[in-house]
């Protein structure tokens, strides 16, 4: 467990944006037992929907944007859309208590809009991973009371969301009939997607940043919906999981529910199958959340930590993988919001790859020592929630590569390679394929650090760090991220990782990661890689 100056300073070895505003981003941070709420209430309080306000609404209060507060950054009119998180609906099999975001801070934040703001149109959006109402297949319907339902008509009863209950349907008349000078709406995202003048569904490219930052997916155009591209604002309210391929759900990956299932499911399914089959990059996500988040980043963020799912993003049916942690995290900078929500849950944020991605595109400042949480401390509420199988951090990307060992270092090419594993044909190209390809990398440590290297090879790999040969294994068969792993120390200052792969069995392949001494996969804190 680190200290609060530890917590916030843990990620320090990130990078930080070029040209961000002086002032650093803020995240407002409020837990049940916080001192300044009207009912205080310990952890394992089931709270009632009055006091999850409370608590949302002082996190947005703490969490104030540059404008001075969340409603005078809605401009008067607007169309404010509220992104939440129902992936699945009772009883899917997929559902358990923790896996969609709380219906009391959906409501908190569509009260305090509605209370607060001057918006004209108030929208709930979403696409799940059930069919809609309309929709005559029959796989992935939802009924109720003999009632095809989606999100939208679902009633959760009184009982999973304690306080708070029915549809979100009817929370929408309600707050109609209270404000009937606003729009309330629903928009299923799954059936929004842009078509064109012939009412086919039309592909954009993900829009470049002013320093020409453009799409990280294979694919650079996608599938979007016109509720996305179209509102004016949009607050994005996910619930804080874990997930088995980019760390966590939070903020960004809230945008996988943005993809319109009717244009990327297969039939037969209502899933974005197409989606991770067209725009994955090396068979991780990061790549796509971070794509559809281009079309319209959030505005601000609400993040739901009351209850979450540990060891998979959805149910396992595992005993124990309901986290209850009574916090909400709020602010306007997304990249520091999934940050924290990475540092809470035992992650170290340097690991997690589409923070980096999204700094790249200038969403956010990824460093929490240059982020100012207000509220409780937040290193009194980190936990190591248990990491999903298979969980890797994020290998380096730094290399100096030469087709011939014996040339002299100075000599070896320098790269930087985008994802985790390096692929030498790419860069010694004419060089023979059955050769022996080196690679070196420098580590910077503050200190004596005890680690475990992972080595995934396809090849024979021998490993030297600072001189001494720590590794020397041979993989034939299939390639993997972590297939070898050794315990290793590292000395203060530099130290130097050297990589000879002799090719053995189709084209060689390298990766090296510097895991902590639990071995669960997250990256030695405090470590930079330079070629």
């Amino acid at each position: 467990m680190l200290n609060r100056r530890e917590f916030l300073s843990a990620s320090a070895a990130a990078v930080s944006l070029e040209g961000k505003a002086s002032a650093k981003p803020r995240i407002g941070f409020v837990h049940s037992s916080h001192s300044k709420l009207l009912k205080p209430a310990p952890i394992e309080d089931p709270l009632s929907y009055e006091q999850v306000r409370e608590m949302v609404w002082k996190a947005i209060e703490y969490g104030k944007p540059r404008a001075g507060s969340l409603e005078a950054k809605i401009r008067p009119g607007s169309w404010v859309l509220i992104k939440p998180n129902y992936v699945f609906l009772r009883p899917q099999g997929g559902y358990r208590t923790g896996d969609v975001t709380d219906l009391r801070v959906t409501r908190a934040v569509l009260e305090y809009v509605a209370r607060k703001s001057r918006a004209g149109r108030i929208t709930i959006a979403e696409g799940g991973t059930y069919r809609g109402p309309h929709d005559t297949a029959r796989d992935n319907v939802v009924t109720q009371n003999g009632r095809h339902v989606g999100a939208r008509l679902f009633d959760w009863g009184p009982d999973e969301f304690p306080g708070t209950g029915g549809s979100i349907g009817g929370m929408l008349e309600e707050f109609a009939s209270q404000f009937p000078r606003k729009k309330f709406d629903y928009v299923d995202l799954s059936y929004d997607t842009v078509r064109d003048a012939s009412g086919n569904f039309r592909r954009i490219e993900v829009p470049r940043t002013r320093r020409g930052v453009g799409a990280f997916g294979e694919r650079p155009d996608y599938f979007v919906t016109n509720a996305i591209t179209g509102c004016d604002f949009l607050i994005s309210v996910p619930v804080m999981k874990v997930h088995e391929q980019c760390g966590i759900t939070a903020c960004f990956k809230n945008y996988v529910g943005t993809a319109p299932r009717e244009a990327y499911a297969n039939p037969g399914q209502f899933h974005n199958a197409n989606l991770h089959r067209d725009h994955s990059l090396d068979g991780r996500i990061d790549s796509f959340i971070v794509d559809l988040a281009a079309f319209h980043p959030p505005d601000y963020n609400v993040v739901d930590g009351l209850r979450g799912l540990q060891h998979a993003t959805h149910n396992n049916n595992r005993p124990g993988q309901m986290v209850q942690t009574n916090v909400i995290l709020a602010g306007e900078d997304t990249v520091a919001a999934d940050a924290l929500a990475a540092r809470l849950t035992g992650f170290n944020p340097w690991d997690i790859e589409f923070l980096h991605m999204a700094s790249q595109r200038d969403l956010g400042e990824m460093d929490l020592g240059k982020i100012d949480v207000i509220g409780d401390d937040p290193s009194r509420y980190e936990r190591r929630w248990g990491k999903p199988r298979p969980w890797w951090g994020r290998c380096n990307r730094e290399w100096r590569v030469s087709s011939d060992p014996n040339a002299s270092a100075a000599t070896w090419q320098r790269i930087t390679i985008p994802t985790d594993t390096l692929r030498f044909a790419k860069y010694a190209a004419g060089a023979d394929p059955k050769g022996t390809f080196a690679a070196s990398v420098r580590v910077q440590s503050g200190g004596n650090r005890k680690a475990f290297l992972w080595v995934g090879v396809r090849g024979r790999v021998s490993v030297s760090l600072n001189g001494e040969t720590v590794m020397e294994d041979e993989n034939v068969t299939r390639y993997r991220i972590g297939q070898f792993q050794k315990p290793v120390e590292l000395k203060p200052g530099e130290n130097r990782l050297i990589f000879q792969v002799q090719s053995a069995a189709g084209e060689p392949m390298l990766s090296a990661l510097l895991v902590n001494p639990r071995n669960e996969g997250d990256s030695v804190e405090g470590i930079r890689w330079s070629a």
